[in-house]
């Protein structure tokens, strides 16, 4: 096992990380940036240096070389699903993530979709190639029918994506989306799927190590959304057996033949005949994957660590089961009133809830008085904690997220958060 890790991340999910490493008495390297300096990755970490910005790959790199770390964990977002700071990492040390051979595979949608067709997993009808002009989309698009959804190729995180609900809508939306991908991901690239129009979004965790060997922990449904981005996460789904084998089957497939290892999550769409149909493979840990972590009692993040160690999974399907029902809200700083805009401002007291079968996940500190006051920053993403329940059913673990929600003290300056919408939405579970 790894000495030392550097967190070349920020936020719920390098404090997140950061409690595994202490778990196993990984000393640890927190980088953040000016104004980070009270998040809990950087107060906690056994170093932590200041650096320019979390995208960095030169100066991230020349912090691990200098503090001689065994391995870097990229967490979400950011340098996740980069490929150049995979590489340069796993020059200097361990990157702990899947084979930078994953990223060309699964980064790009319409290479995903083509194997996970060639692999007999259902996909939505669409484009097999990215469109090069406005023609091509006009024929995918007649001959699907609308609606339709044009999303970027090298698109992630409920970006690069829009709607197109008949035809006189589709040659705007398709140069909106473009210049979206461009601006966003680096690449014009786009393709068109029909939509799945009422649709759950349901995503399959699956563990795959160096010896060939893979294996599911179930599936989330992450149906609850604005604006493409998720709020609320629970396990196990509101679906039929047959259905999650069929789904859970086809995750561990998909791993399978692209040779995957590590931590990742296998996407689908599921109608209301339920009819799924692949979506797209996530190559790193979620957001959400304490639900999993609840429900099947294995820790995610030390299961990354062990397997970019080299080590082998050491288990096999039959001897994984999930327990009872777990529940995600994340709490963002944005007002659920005024379309979920960004509310940044000061927290003046943050007092988290403590109770039995209750994980909340959070970079910012314990605050009881003003002159410990945390500044929320439009710098960054709003998520501000993940909120996580278990019950051994479903009706318990929803009311104890509606206790929880209740007891969490956020108050300050300016700051909105999504409780309010949280406690409404949880009721109709």
């Amino acid at each position: 096992m790894f000495k030392k890790v550097l967190i070349a991340n920020r936020g719920v999910i390098a404090a997140r990380i950061l409690k595994t490493l202490k778990e196993n008495s990984i000393q640890s390297v927190a980088v953040y940036t000016p104004g980070d300096e009270k998040s809990l990755h950087a107060a906690r970490a056994n170093e932590s240096i200041c650096i320019r910005a979390y995208n960095e790959i030169p100066e991230i790199i020349s912090v691990a070389k200098k503090y001689e770390v065994d391995a870097i964990h990229p967490g979400v977002g950011f340098l996740s699903e980069n490929i150049d700071f995979a590489k340069v990492t796993n020059h200097y040390s361990v990157f702990i993530g899947p084979g930078t051979a994953l990223f060309i595979k699964m980064g790009n949608k319409v290479k995903a979709r083509r194997i996970a067709e060639e692999a007999g997993i259902p996909t939505t009808p669409g484009s097999r190639v990215p469109l090069k002009t406005e023609k091509e989309a006009t024929t995918v698009s007649s001959s699907i029918g609308y609606p339709v959804i044009i999303k970027a190729a090298e698109g992630g995180g409920g970006m690069g994506m829009e709607r197109v609900g008949r035809e006189e809508e589709l040659s705007g939306t398709l140069s909106q989306v473009k210049a979206q991908a461009k601006t966003l991901f680096g690449s014009e690239e786009v393709f068109i799927e029909k939509l799945i129009d009422p649709n759950r979004h349901i995503e399959v965790q699956v563990l795959a190590d160096s010896y060939g060997n893979a294996v599911h922990l179930g599936e989330r449904d992450c149906s609850i959304q604005r604006r493409h981005q998720k709020l609320i996460e629970y396990s196990p789904a509101d679906i039929s057996d047959e259905l999650r084998k069929a789904m859970t089957d086809a995750a561990v497939t998909l791993a399978k033949a692209v040779g995957y290892t590590n931590a990742g999550t296998v996407e689908f769409l599921v109608d209301e005949k339920e009819n799924f149909y692949f979506m797209e493979m996530n190559t790193r840990i979620q957001v959400e994957h304490r639900v999993t972590e609840m429900t099947w009692r294995r820790d995610l993040i030390n299961e990354q660590l062990r397997i970019a160690a080299g080590e082998e999974l050491g288990y096999a399907q039959d001897d994984l089961k999930g327990y009872g029902f777990a529940l995600e809200c994340r709490i963002n700083a944005e007002d659920p009133d005024n379309n979920f805009e960004a509310s940044p401002g000061t927290i003046e007291r943050f007092i988290p809830p403590e109770k039995k079968n209750v994980i909340v996940d959070t970079f910012i500190p314990q605050i009881e008085s003003k002159k410990d006051a945390y500044h929320i920053s439009t710098a960054y993403d709003s998520l501000l904690a993940n909120v996580i329940t278990w019950g051994k059913d479903k009706k318990s673990a929803v009311r104890l997220m509606g206790q929880v929600l209740t007891e969490f003290v956020i108050e300050g300056k300016e700051v909105k958060t999504t409780i309010p919408f949280h406690l409404e939405r949880v009721k109709d579970l």
